[in-house]
């Protein structure tokens, strides 16, 4: 029972989330893991990623069980960070991850892994690793149309998400694209 204290503790703070490799940092073996999701204690939302049943669903989770099925580096990109923040309607259906390194595991259905920046801007909205918003908006250009990334500029820029200089940037790049 203190290896799952100890799980639980880790989970805690990430949205009940818990991969194969932490826990294994945490002293659980992988035959306690196993025993654990046969009482239905841990759930596995994705390979080599585990889950507390215990802690409530949240609208955030889909996003968290795709960043954290990619990896430790991996943070939501694009159009899903302006999903995750409400600022633009999206295809609900695809969350987009980026990571700087290369990722050859099989992921989940919906996740699109893009190859990210090593030290790219990442920011933690609501809990959830993501591309800054400014950065995000820049780079949903070939998915989201120009009216719905002036408003999302517009929206994020009021909320305090991006600043002046962000905020006019965006907007030449749309005008001007």
């Amino acid at each position: 029972m203190k290896n799952f204290d100890a799980l639980y503790d880790f989970a805690e703070g990430n949205f009940g989330l818990v991969s194969f490799a932490q826990a294994k940092s945490l002293g659980v073996s992988i035959r306690e893991l196993d025993r654990w999701l046969k009482k239905g204690w841990l759930e596995k939302p994705a390979r080599g990623l585990y889950r507390v049943s215990r802690f409530p669903a949240s609208e955030r989770d889909p996003y968290a069980v795709a960043i954290e099925s990619v990896g430790p580096d991996a943070y939501l990109y694009g159009e899903s960070v302006l999903a995750l923040l409400k600022m633009a309607p999206t295809n609900p259906t695809w969350i987009y991850v980026a990571s700087p390194r290369r990722i050859r595991k099989k992921v989940g259905d919906g996740v699109i892994v893009v190859r990210g920046e090593t030290g790219g801007r990442v920011a933690n909205y609501e809990g959830v690793r993501a591309q800054f918003l400014a950065d995000a908006l820049h780079a949903c250009g070939g998915t989201v149309n120009k009216d719905r990334r002036i408003r999302a500029a517009e929206e994020g820029f009021r909320q305090g998400y991006i600043n002046k200089d962000e905020f006019a940037g965006i907007l030449k790049e749309i005008n001007h694209g």
